[in-house]
Parts: structure tokens; sequence; C-alpha cells
């Protein structure tokens, strides 16, 4: 049980070292003690997950900063696209054009 455990505030902590002293607060108390000695960074509280709005903001301000500092990028691509959109219409326009008209 105590292998597995892996507190994220003193909160956790407390709530476990109760739970495995079952219920003998003067245990428990010692347990919370020799584990707060090594661990006193810990915040009091567990942190709050974010929401789903606040992780879509994340991920849009990611990605239009990745269009801005890569647009150049991006522009060069989308136009070397276009441009062998451009000549594979032409090239078969060509070979359409050298082949004799098909009799009805």
């Amino acid at each position: 049980m105590v292998q597995s455990f892996n507190p994220t505030s003193k909160a956790s902590l407390k709530q476990f070292c109760i739970m495995a002293s079952r219920g003998n607060v003067d245990e428990a108390q010692k347990l919370y003690d020799f584990y707060m000695k090594d661990m006193e960074e810990l915040p009091m509280f567990d942190p709050v997950p974010p929401t789903w709005i606040d992780k879509t903001k994340d991920t849009v301000g990611g990605l239009v900063g990745f269009i801005r500092e890569n647009q150049d990028g991006l522009i060069q691509g989308v136009e070397l696209i276009r441009g062998l959109m451009g000549k594979g219409a032409k090239a078969s326009e060509t070979i359409a054009e050298s082949l004799p008209p098909i009799n009805e």
C-alpha cells in the first residue's frame, strides 16, 4: 500500500496517513511527520486540473504562435503545392493535345 502511494499535497498525505494507521490519530501524526521531513515543498491542497476551456485556449494559442513563427515557411509550402498542381494540369493538357482525336 505504501509503495503505490504518491502524495500530491499535504491534504492527500494526511488522508493517507489516517487510512494507513486505521484511524489512530497519534500513529497517523507520527507517520505524517516522518513523510513531511523530506517533502516540505508539497502544496497544501491538490492543484485544480485545468478546464477544457483552459486547455482549448492553450492549444489554440500554441497553434497561432506556431503559425506566426513559421509563416514564411508555410506560405512557401502552399506556393510549392500550387505550383506542382499547376504544372500537373499543364502537363496533362500537353499530353491531351498530342493524342490523336477520337473518332466516333
